[in-house]
């Protein structure tokens, strides 16, 4: 009888991956992590979406740690990523699945909540805070404060945990949109799936390095063009700033900045004081919140240069025309009705 039919696998941990060149070094860790996750009770599914010669070089450090497989050609999303995911939920063994980025690093202790909490709800939606911190790291974890300072549901994580049977049995979500982490969670609720909010469970997410960093900036400006009024509010942040000096003097428009950057770090105060998330986020990066307001001034600009002029953004070898999918706009209705926000713990404590 194998582990899998023994029932001693906890979950699947599915990471779809792709890779235009090998990085040694990043196959060595995530191979040291695959190994701690098997040790951890977990099937460890990598849907690899590489080319055949960097998929066999993959395959010969991740073998026997992991199940190493090719995407289903059936799929042919152009979000290469979500073919990576309804491959892997095909094959997964165990009914509970956690679902993650490359960047993702999920603990023991992790595991064991997301398990725990997949028990008694349809998905697991946590929280990530990142480590370690340069600068531009400090700049996106001002970002995520800022998110969970304003948005009830709190930030948008790389990772979630559902159950095998409710995903098949809901079918597809949208794969030809860039913001794909956050499209499955409204598909689910969408179906009138019981997803739960977890403010407070935390997942640790590895920094990217300052060129991918960089090059996702207009990603991001360019996913958030289905928020209207956010998108709204950053185009308008350097026009303003630019007829006070105008019209009104230097003065008048660094005043402009001072109130905006103020306000911009006492939402990330209020997000880094919910939940205690300064367990995970230390205090210093409140201070980053203006710096993170003027990158998406530009990148929203940046981003809006590509939708006017291509059609879409680059994802891969793909142009994607949409940020959000057909669930992100579905969903909203459903979102408007108060959530399930439980702690980690288990418990569900009210939220204002």
């Amino acid at each position: 009888m194998s582990q899998a039919d023994s029932g001693a696998f906890r979950c699947t941990y599915i990471l779809p991956i792709r890779r235009i060149h090998v990085l040694h070094r990043e196959v060595d860790k995530l191979a040291e992590y695959f190994r701690t996750l098997a040790l951890e009770g977990c099937e460890v599914l990598i849907v690899d979406g590489s080319s055949p010669e960097i998929f066999a070089q993959h395959d010969h450090v991740w073998r026997k740690l992991c199940r190493h497989v090719s995407v289903d050609r059936r799929y042919t999303y152009l979000n290469g990523k979500v073919n990576g995911v309804h491959t892997g939920v095909d094959l997964a063994r165990c009914e509970s699945i956690i679902l993650a980025d490359d960047d993702i690093r999920y603990s023991s202790e992790d595991i064991r909540r997301a398990c725990e909490l997949l028990k008694r709800h349809d998905m697991v939606r946590p929280q990530n805070y990142l480590a370690p911190l340069p600068w531009w790291a400090r700049t996106e974890a001002a970002r995520m404060l800022i998110n969970r300072g304003v948005l009830r549901s709190g930030d948008y994580p790389g990772t979630c945990a559902f159950r095998r049977s409710v995903c098949l049995r809901f079918g597809h979500y949208d794969g030809d949109v860039l913001f794909d982490n956050e499209e499955i969670v409204r598909h689910f609720i969408l179906n009138g799936g019981d997803v739960c909010y977890a403010p407070d469970f935390f997942i640790l997410k590895r920094p990217p390095t300052l060129r991918k960093w960089l090059e996702q900036r207009p990603r991001q400006a360019y996913e958030d063009f289905g928020m209207r009024t956010k998108t709204f509010l950053f185009m308008s942040l350097l026009p303003l700033a630019i007829a006070l000096a105008v019209f009104s003097g230097a003065g008048a428009a660094l005043a402009f900045f001072f109130v905006v950057s103020s306000c911009a770090a006492v939402v990330a105060g209020r997000g880094l004081w919910r939940d205690q998330a300064y367990h995970f986020f230390p205090a210093h990066v409140i201070l980053y919140a203006p710096l993170w307001l003027l990158e998406r001034s530009v990148s929203v600009y940046w981003a809006l240069y590509w939708r006017l002029v291509h059609g879409g953004y680059p994802f891969g070898e793909q142009l994607l025309s949409k940020g959000t999918g057909r669930a992100w706009s579905g969903a909203r209705s459903f979102m408007r009705k108060p959530h399930p926000f439980t702690n980690a713990s288990g418990s569900n404590p009210s939220r204002d």
